[in-house]
């Protein structure tokens, strides 16, 4: 009887190419059912008989690069390539392979490669919008996803970057559609219900951010990112019940992500809004900031500032910001471009964020001798055109906040780098040498906890625009829903600055002071709803809370918060234009000096308007100082006239003297540089 032959017997009986083709199919379908090993074993067994096979080549490659080992993956692919391959697929695995190895010029260079082979390879127009969104260039990016769709109109991937190109140009509504198409594409998608997330999040729908991020982590439970941004939304709702345990869990992916020295979790932002902890907010600053600096490591901007150092010029200022519009940033700072010495600087503005055609751009814009829009520069581009402008010092303005664009400043187009006012905290930057601060908020002991070094202003860090207007509309308590009698307690600060602590010291308070009631800014609906369930568990009618409705302009703001009796600040984040805004309008402030730069804001603006009194150092004379001023009338007479002196004749709104003492650090900051020296704690003094 015959012997039935073996697969052996079948493979010796093939020839070469016929075995390496099916060797090869084997190693693929391994390959696409997750089995790298075994891929890669039967690939390199190809290679021992055929080394020039460039299919083996390629693929033993693309196993690298998912399995981490992107150099190998690249002298691979790059060897296929050299011995003939001409598969588009080839090039566009190899810009993969850069990608991944953080070289993002060599890897478009592949995508438009792979797309001259094959215009309609959707992967490459994909992958090339990836690499220009993470470049800042969105426009360009907006264009390779939309070509991407055209191609293949069932593309998740494309879907779900075409979303995020969306994101950052502001357009929200759009981008969740594009969110909402990828998971009808693929439901089971964690990445997708995140990003989701983040545009119904800057959308201002609360709920249904939530909802998206609980969908990503029920998919996928191990999402760190998603950990982080679900905290912020659950204290945007003051939701604090659900924060508790949530709070542990992200403590712990942090600490993982800090020990093995990748990207944590939570937001430099967050960490802010969580943790008063000086050591640990720079911790978590610094490793977003490594981050930055290694996507733009292997960008060509190689800028000298040496011809700089004899320069007899005026000294150039550079403003970079996200955020000249209707947003508290230009708000506080609308006087100080015009203020500044024309003599001795030019003043140039650099405005990455949205054109809302506010009378605070328009102003900021006005009062700048050069008013650059960067519009879709992507950031090497940009920072090459702050570096012809010749800028001597540049100040970023948005540090850790969203939509920044701190990338910019990593790639050094300025030879003195400064952080002001839009983040209060470190960033954690090898690439910013100062913040702008006071004594108060950056103590000399906080040094440690900073990557900058401290450039003391002589009174408040805080800039104020003094001339803001109030509306001469006539209003009373009436007019807002409150009774001639109610003795109104108020706080217009965002919601997510209202913690347990802070809101259970405020209704001591209203149950101390009968009178009481409590004006709140306008909010969305679940935090409403919390706080009144919160108020009520703690003895607290409902109707005892009251949330202003928003008005048309900042000025009919003003006009009505000049109606509250007392301000009372949020103590684990700070007021900031929020406790300037009270104070012009002459309401006593009432703070808890914390322990990190956002918790001690109020107490600056305090102590530079020569109210020191109101700043209180425990819960218990928080909580006693309010009630005092409530319950005795003469005494919060005598503050309000106090402030309403101090108001126009001390140091906190008079943007002048501010602007003076700002170019005098400019001066010396720059006298630094130009001397050779590295960075400095200066203190600056008034002449």
């Amino acid at each position: 009887m015959e012997k039935k032959p073996t697969y052996e017997d079948f493979i010796r009986r093939m020839g070469a190419s016929e075995k390496v083709e099916h060797e090869l199919e084997r190693g693929m379908q391994y390959h696409h059912a997750g089995q790298l090993e075994k891929a890669e074993e039967i690939y390199r067994k190809i290679l021992e008989v055929a080394p020039d096979d460039t299919r083996a080549l390629h693929l033993l490659g693309v196993v690298a690069d998912q399995v981490g080992e992107t150099g190998t993956a690249i002298r691979l692919i790059t060897k296929a390539i050299e011995h003939g391959s001409e598969d588009p697929s080839c090039f566009n695995d190899l810009g993969n392979a850069f990608v991944n190895h953080g070289n993002s010029q060599e890897a478009l260079s592949c995508f438009r490669k792979a797309l001259k082979l094959n215009p309609n390879l959707a992967g490459a127009h994909n992958n090339m919008g990836h690499v220009l969104v993470k470049q800042g260039r969105i426009a360009e990016a907006v264009l390779c996803y939309k070509k991407a769709l055209t191609v293949k109109p069932d593309y998740a991937e494309a879907f779900m970057g075409l979303g995020i190109a969306l994101v950052r140009q502001y357009n929200m509504g759009e981008a969740i559609s594009c969110f909402q198409k990828a998971v009808e594409l693929k439901p089971d998608c964690a990445e997708a219900y995140a990003y989701m997330g983040m545009a119904f999040k800057h959308y201002g729908k609360v709920n249904e951010a939530i909802a998206s991020y609980r969908k990503s982590l029920e998919i996928k439970p191990d999402f760190a990112e998603v950990y982080g941004e679900l905290f912020h939304q659950y204290q945007r709702t003051c939701a604090w019940q659900k924060l508790e345990g949530l709070s542990s869990k992200l403590d712990g992916l942090t600490q993982e992500a800090l020990e093995t020295g990748t990207r944590v979790p939570e937001t430099p932002f967050v960490s802010l809004a969580r943790h008063g902890d000086p050591s640990r907010n720079l911790a978590v600053a610094r490793s977003w900031s490594t981050e930055i600096v290694r996507a733009v490591s292997t960008s060509r901007a190689d800028f000298s500032f040496e011809d700089r150092i004899s320069s007899r010029r005026k000294v150039v200022i550079g403003y970079l910001s996200g955020d000249i519009r209707n947003h508290p940033v230009a708000h506080a700072m609308l006087s100080l471009f015009g203020a500044h010495d024309r003599t001795k600087f030019k003043v140039y503005c650099y405005s990455y964020g949205m054109d809302d055609g506010s009378p605070y751009r328009k102003r900021i814009e006005k009062d700048s001798d050069r008013f650059i829009v960067f519009g879709e520069l992507g950031h090497i581009d940009a920072a090459r055109r702050i570096y012809e402008d010749h800028v001597d010092i540049l100040v970023d303005l948005t540090g850790h906040t969203w939509g920044n664009r701190m990338e910019i400043c990593a790639l050094r187009p300025a030879p003195v780098q400064v952080s002001y006012l839009g983040f209060p905290g470190t960033t954690g930057a090898s690439f910013i040498d100062y913040l702008i601060t006071d004594r108060i908020v950056t103590p000399e002991d906080h040094a440690p906890y900073y990557s900058e070094k401290f450039v003391y202003m002589p009174h408040s860090y805080m800039v104020t625009h003094p001339s803001r207007g109030i509306s001469d509309k006539e209003l009373k308590k009436q007019d807002l829903g409150f009774s001639q009698d109610d003795f109104v307690f108020c706080s217009f600060n965002q919601p997510y600055k209202i913690d347990a602590i802070t809101f259970a010291a405020w209704m001591k308070i209203l149950r101390r002071v009968p009178k009481g009631v409590l004006w709140l800014r306008q909010m969305n609906k679940a935090a409403r709803n919390n706080l009144r369930r919160e108020a009520e568990k703690g003895g607290i009618r409902k109707q005892r809370l009251v949330f202003a409705e928003k008005t048309p302009t900042k000025e009919e703001h003003l006009a009505r918060l000049g109606l509250a009796d007392l301000a009372l600040d949020t103590i684990s984040y700070n007021g900031h234009v929020t406790t300037t805004d009270a104070l012009w309008t002459e309401v006593p402030v009432i703070t808890l000096q914390g322990s990190h730069f956002a918790s001690r804001a109020s107490s600056s603006m305090l102590m530079a308007i020569g109210l020191p009194e109101l700043i209180t150092h425990s819960l218990e004379a928080y909580e006693a100082l309010a009630v005092r001023l409530a319950q005795n009338p003469d005494d919060l007479v005598r503050v309000r006239q106090k402030l309403a002196r101090n108001r126009l004749s001390e140091p906190l709104f008079d943007t002048a003297r501010f602007a003076g003492n700002l170019e005098r650090a400019f001066k010396e900051v720059w006298r630094v540089f130009v001397a050779g020296e590295k960075p400095r704690q200066i203190k600056v003094t008034e002449t």
